[in-house]
Order: C-alpha cells, then sequence, then structure tokens
C-alpha cells in the first residue's frame, strides 16, 4: 500500500477551502449586500405587473344618446425579455399578419426606456382571424400575447366627427411633453375635437394586474388586481334628431352649419363636410387611409365651421347697416339710386341686379340685398367705423368654443393694412368690402355670432358644445354656466331696423329668402353670394345663410355655408327651413307627449 501524498493532500484542502470561501463571499454579496437588488430581480422574473386600460368616459348629445362609447379590442404586445430568438419573433409576427418589419422594430425602440418586461404595443384591433393565426403559432412565437382592451367607439361614424374628434396612440413627441408623464408608449390619447379638449376629464385611471409567471413568460396565476376606473362623461347641448337632419341635406356637398340656443350659446348642431371616420382613425388607420384623408384637396380633416375662413358676401351686410343707423349716418328713410351699378374712380362696380333697384332705403336694401345701396353706405362709414362694428359683435377674434384650433376673422382696417403689408388703405378697397368681399375673412362660427349678436340685441354667450360633466358614479362634477361674450349698448331703433329688414328677408315677396319661408314658424335671415379665391377655376360662389328663428324672441341662431354651392337663397336658406321646422315640429311633439302623460 503507497504512502499518501502529504502534499497532494494538502494542495486539495487549500483549493477547497478557497472555493468554499469565494462562494461565502459571493453569498454575502448577493445576500446581504445586493439582498434588496436581487429579490427585487427576482420578483420581476416571478411577477409580472399587467396594466389593465380604463374605458375612457361617454359621450352623450342632450337628450342621453350615446354618441362615442367603446368596444371591447385585441391587441397585439411583445414582451422584450420573453423573446428568445429576436429574429423569428418580429419576422414571424411581420409574415403572419403582413406588417412592416420595420415598423415593429421601431415600436421596441421606442420602448428602450422602459423595463424589458414592458409590454410593447405592436398592432391594435386584431380581426378574428389575426387572433387566430397569433394562438395557432404561440408556441414559435414567445412574448407575444393577445390582451382584450377598451376601444373607442364612434357609433354615428361621420356624424359628428369634427365635433368628438378621435383618439390614437399617443406619439413619441407627445410623450415627451410635461404634461404626458401619466402615459407611456402604446397608450391612447385625444388627437382632435372634444377628445383632444376634455382629455383631462374623459381619459379614466387605468388599473393593474400582478399575475405570476413560469421561465418561458406565460401566466400561472393572478395574485391581486387593482381595477380601473371609467373616466368621466360628456352630456353634450347637440341634438342628434337635428344633426343628422343637417347631414342629410349636406351629402354630396361641401361646407359648414353651426346652430346655436342664442339665448345661453348651446351648440345644438355643429355640421362640417367632407368629413372622415372617427373610427378608422381610432383603430390604428393603415397606411393608405391616412394618405389618403392627408393629401385630400377637400381636406376633411378641416373644421369648416372654425377653421374654414371664406368672404362672408351680403351676410356682411347687416353690420354697415347697424353701424350706419347707431352712427346717425343715415336713418329709416334716407336713400341712394341703384341703377345697376356703381362708379367709382375708373371702375364699375355691379350691383346682382342688372337692371337696378331704383330709390332705395335700408329695410328694402337688406330685403332686396342691394349692392349699390351698401357701397355708397360703405364709403359714408369709412373702413375703421366698419372694422369697429366689426370688433364690437367680435367677428375678429375667436369665440372660445370649446374645440381647439378655432380660428379668429379678418375685418380690415387702415392700422390692419400698414401693419400687415405696410401700405395705406384705398377707398376703392372699402367699396369691396361693403358687401363682404376683398380682405374680409370670417369662418360660419363668427357669423353665427353675427346672427345671435342681431337677435338677442347686442348680447352674445360663448358657444359651448359641452352642457355638463358627470363622474362614472353619476355626480356632476362640473356644468357650463351661460358665459357672457359681448353686451354692447345699442339704439334700439337701430337694432329694430336692421332685425325688421331680416325678417322681411324670408317673409318679403320680394325678399332674397322667400321661397324658404315656413309656415309654422317667422324666420329671419340673410342671404349671401361671396365670390371665392378659386372663381377662376369655374368652381363657382359660396353660398351662406345667416338666421334666427322665431323673429320675434329667437331660439335659434344658425350660420350655414356651401362652398361653391352658388347662390344663398337657393342653397343655404332651405338649410334653414329645415332645421327650423324640424326643431319645431319636434318641441310640439315632446309638448303632445308631455300633455298625453298628464291626463
Amino acid at each position: 500500500m503507497e504512502p499518501v501524498n502529504d502534499g497532494k493532500y494538502r494542495w486539495c484542502k487549500r483549493i477547497i477551502l478557497l472555493t468554499l470561501i469565494v462562494l461565502c463571499m459571493r453569498l454575502f454579496d448577493l445576500q446581504i449586500l445586493k439582498g434588496d437588488e436581487m429579490r427585487k430581480l427576482s420578483e420581476q422574473n416571478r411577477v409580472r405587473v399587467k396594466k389593465i386600460l380604463a374605458p375612457r368616459g361617454m359621450v352623450y348629445d342632450r337628450k342621453g344618446k350615446v354618441v362615442a362609447d367603446t368596444r371591447p379590442a385585441f391587441n397585439l404586445y411583445l414582451i422584450r425579455e420573453d423573446i428568445r430568438d429576436f429574429n423569428q419573433t418580429v419576422d414571424g409576427l411581420a409574415r403572419l399578419l403582413d406588417l412592416d418589419r420595420e415598423d415593429i422594430i421601431a415600436r421596441l425602440k421606442e420602448a428602450r426606456d422602459y423595463p424589458s418586461s414592458f409590454p410593447v404595443k405592436i398592432e391594435s384591433d386584431l380581426n378574428k382571424d389575426q387572433v387566430a393565426k397569433i394562438e395557432a403559432n404561440k408556441f414559435y412565437l414567445p412574448g407575444v400575447i393577445i390582451q382584450i382592451e377598451p376601444k373607442r367607439n364612434y357609433p354615428y361614424g361621420i356624424m359628428l366627427a369634427h365635433v368628438l374628434g378621435y383618439v390614437s396612440e399617443i406619439n413619441s413627441e407627445e410623450l415627451k411633453a410635461k404634461e404626458s408623464r401619466q402615459y407611456a408608449p402604446g397608450d391612447y390619447v385625444g388627437k382632435f375635437g372634444l377628445e383632444k379638449a376634455y382629455e383631462q376629464y374623459l381619459r379614466g385611471i387605468d388599473g393593474e394586474q400582478r399575475v405570476e409567471v413560469d421561465a418561458t413568460g406565460r401566466e400561472v396565476r393572478v395574485l391581486d388586481t387593482v381595477e380601473p376606473v371609467a373616466g368621466n362623461s360628456l352630456h353634450l347641448n347637440i341634438d342628434m334628431d337635428l344633426q343628422m337632419a343637417v347631414e342629410k341635406a349636406f351629402e354630396g356637398k361641401k361646407g359648414g352649419c353651426i346652430v346655436t340656443d342664442p339665448r345661453n350659446g348651446g351648440v345644438l348642431v355643429l355640421v362640417s363636410r367632407p368629413a372622415f371616420d372617427p373610427n378608422q382613425l381610432s383603430s390604428g388607420a393603415t397606411k393608405e387611409y391616412w394618405a389618403k384623408v392627408a393629401t385630400d384637396k377637400t381636406h376633411p380633416l378641416q373644421n369648416r365651421v372654425t377653421q374654414g375662413r371664406f368672404p362672408p358676401g351680403s351676410t356682411f351686410k347687416p353690420v354697415l347697416a347697424l353701424k350706419a343707423l347707431e352712427k346717425g349716418i343715415i336713418n329709416e328713410n334716407s336713400s341712394f339710386s341703384c341703377h345697376g351699378g356703381f362708379s367709382y374712380g375708373n371702375r364699375v362696380f355691379k350691383c346682382w341686379r342688372k337692371e337696378g333697384h331704383g330709390s332705395i332705403a335700408v329695410h328694402r336694401g337688406l330685403v332686396e340685398s342691394c349692392d349699390v345701396f351698401f357701397y355708397n353706405l360703405g364709403l359714408k362709414l369709412g373702413i375703421d367705423n366698419i372694422h369697429e362694428m366689426a370688433e364690437t359683435i367680435g367677428l375678429t377674434k375667436v369665440t372660445g368654443i370649446d374645440l381647439p384650433g378655432e380660428k379668429a376673422g379678418v375685418v380690415p382696417s387702415t392700422a390692419w393694412k400698414l401693419k400687415t403689408y405696410g401700405e395705406k388703405w384705398y377707398e376703392g378697397e372699402t367699396v369691396s368690402v361693403s358687401i363682404g368681399q376683398g380682405a374680409v375673412w370670417l369662418t360660419p362660427m363668427q357669423l353665427q355670432q353675427l346672427s345671435s349678436f342681431i337677435a338677442n340685441e347686442g348680447v352674445t354667450f360663448k358657444p359651448r358644445i359641452v352642457d355638463k360633466i358627470v363622474s362614472p358614479q353619476g355626480k356632476v362634477l362640473k356644468v357650463f354656466e351661460p358665459a357672457l361674450l359681448t353686451n354692447a349698448k345699442l339704439s334700439k331703433q337701430a337694432i329694430a331696423i336692421v332685425k325688421d329688414g331680416m325678417k322681411g328677408v324670408v317673409n318679403e315677396p320680394r325678399g332674397t329668402a322667400y321661397a324658404s319661408r315656413s309656415a309654422t314658424v317667422s324666420i329671419s335671415g340673410k342671404t349671401g353670394t361671396a365670390q371665392s379665391a378659386s372663381l377662376g377655376t369655374g368652381k363657382g360662389d359660396h353660398a351662406w345663410f345667416v338666421a334666427f328663428a322665431p323673429s320675434e324672441n329667437p331660439v335659434l341662431s344658425m350660420a350655414i355655408l356651401i362652398e361653391f354651392g352658388g347662390h344663398g337663397a337657393s342653397m343655404s336658406a332651405p338649410i334653414a327651413k329645415i332645421v327650423t321646422e324640424s326643431y319645431f315640429k319636434e318641441q310640439k311633439e315632446i309638448k303632445s307627449a308631455q300633455l298625453h302623460v298628464y291626463r
């Protein structure tokens, strides 16, 4: 038997001892020095926190009809830490769902500042076939999950598109904004219309679920759940029955219509055509649809009521009449001679009626919309007086309607031209402005304010689409009371003359809108036919009509524009009749139903 080699034995003991010391030091480092950190990492590997998206608040019209709600949608996510073979997963998804590989990679890059366990949204609102493909190939696509989440839905489609707007995934620029700190990649945010203006109220509070997962990322069990809180609901002043009647009248046309209650500023109808489909934009619009909408020369994304500025034509004439009567430049008997044209310098400005109107005073000037009468009146007033009256009414500034992106109107003055062009104003330019042409550019929203100003004899209110905000529990959080915009002290005689003239426009046989008179209720209004900037292309004139009803004690005020529609009398005024008769028919039916219930 050979003797034990003591040297080898000692070296073995030393190696074992050294190994134990190293292991103990490592254990001390992991368990004691880095214990909390390792515990958290272990917990993250074992427990995963899933966000539960909160449904956005509902939106109702004034009668309780749902105009925006949510529906379930299948959304596709990728969890980076569960991906085994990056190329296999990304290429597999791109091939299965016909997605752009670079788009998938771009989405993953956007979430690089978030933990690798953070679910990155790759595709929204999968259809049944897409879901089936993913489920059938799930074994080959580790890290891919499908979650059922609430999706914004607009039951009326393109109707109310410019009022409600749409929601879409938050982009990188929005994520960088300070007010977006509570958002993460893949979250939805209001992009347009009320969805954007009331984002803080409509967006709910997301919940979360802690789930235990195995080594492959598959869920083993739910540990606990914090339920989401739905967003607050909006209750609008919009009347969907009236809205649908106007939408039907606008089929095949371009333009806009705004109807309010002049007593409080509540917006009953807002139509802008052409429109877009908010359901498509909220469902992750295809590149083809985005390209179609973005490059469409008719600009369907533009809200023509609040953002479209047009020459107002003869609807601007009451501004001059009111100012001239206020200042005493004319009275109800002051007259001018119209022989079909007006000579100024070396130019003849024509009246729409070739044979002229003869000797004509302010009442007939408004009723028959005599251009020559207002050419003379404009020169007597001067551009600065015209501008001053426009400012008093509020035509040169935004109304403050609760929609983003509203534009102010333009009514020129001597100071305006000097500041804008560095040139002085010429009297000849006043002639065109006097009939709502030249450098006058107004939105339908501002012309509705003109109608309300005259209807209320100098008083207007801020237009308001939302009436109140209500919590998911039914508690009224906020009510929007009428907010005064203007309260001008006008001559009672001056306003009475203008109101009487606008009543005659619709109700006197020689009135330009006599064909649109109603047997139900007296309508007052003013027609307008405005030359467009595109007149040289042969597209034609813009057709305008502003109105209020009933003529005494008005409850409706409106402005209607048909782009390239021709004459306001034949194209826009009939829509005012539809609005008025629909409204009062409905009121009569409500009263009848209430009386029946009472009996």
